[in-house]
């Protein structure tokens, strides 16, 4: 059973030195990333923490991010190396302890049935507690990929349009017994603040209209309302996670710089304190 992970990546570095020390000790046999034109030291993080033997670091050279080329990639190459089970994971989640203890056994099942996982969106700064509020509670995702039974990506399709994962030539079914760990929204201030970047970002570099965006962004968003209920023990198990990181990381994005200098008061529709005050 050959094991590959997929991950696309750019400018993580600081956000990997935290996570890769988790993810090295999964049994994994190959990690491979798509590098979308990184400026920071995400490769050499990479590097530095899970070796070169189990990594493969793609970049064509593309412009502009390709959501589609670039996760075809990504599964081209691990077809190329034989892998029959492919985690689609980003680099902000973390397997749920359980399913790592037993990550082999879950993916065996995986011949008969497309098992879609439970997204633990977590919050409150502990990987203790999950959304629950109505885009979250029900949010069950297809993470794992059984080569022999996936299909291909569309690479017409652009990122508005495009899934993670190909479809899968299985029936399908849900469990929360295992899941995955989504740490984008466990500090609430970078949380508010990345939403209302990538708000303003459409709004100025696609010309996407207020309506159009705020449609989107804020019934997901749901106000930063986020019903938080507690995370099953199994799924954290000994897991830990400092939250603070994203502080820094949201320094270095430059998302609160971007949203003051390109200000549109109609965007602003949750996370309004994390602003006042530093016009």
């Amino acid at each position: 059973m050959r094991i590959h992970f997929n991950t696309m990546v750019k400018d993580e570095g600081l956000l990997l030195g935290v996570v890769l020390p988790i993810w090295k000790d999964y049994p994994v046999d190959t990690f491979v990333f798509y590098d979308d034109n990184s400026t920071d030291d995400t490769v050499e993080v990479i590097h530095r923490h899970l070796g070169r033997d189990r990594v493969v670091i793609l970049n064509d050279g593309l412009p502009k991010f390709h959501e589609a080329h670039h996760r075809s990639r990504m599964l081209d190459c691990s077809r190329e190396g034989q892998a029959d089970y492919v985690l689609s994971i980003d680099a902000d989640e973390l397997l749920s302890a359980n399913l790592h203890a037993n990550l082999e056994e879950v993916l065996a099942t995986y011949d008969t049935v497309d098992t879609w996982l439970y997204w633990y969106n977590v919050v409150e700064g502990s990987l203790g507690w999950t959304r629950n509020d109505p885009s979250y509670a029900e949010n069950y995702r297809s993470f794992i990929l059984p080569l022999r039974h996936t299909g291909q990506l569309d690479r017409n399709q652009w990122k508005y349009h495009t899934p993670r994962v190909p479809k899968v030539d299985l029936p399908t079914a849900r469990t929360r017994d295992f899941g995955i760990l989504h740490l984008q929204s466990i500090n609430r201030r970078f949380y508010a603040l990345k939403q209302l970047w990538y708000k303003h970002w459409e709004f100025h570099e696609y010309g996407h209209t207020v309506e159009e965006i705020n449609r989107r962004y804020d019934p997901v968003v749901n106000h930063l309302r986020f019903m938080a209920t507690r995370t099953p023990g199994p799924i954290v198990g000994n897991l830990k996670f400092d939250a603070a990181i994203y502080d820094r990381i949201e320094e270095q994005k430059g998302y609160l710089a971007y949203v003051l200098a390109h200000r549109v008061p109609e965007l602003v529709t949750f996370g309004r304190d994390y602003l006042d005050g530093e016009d």
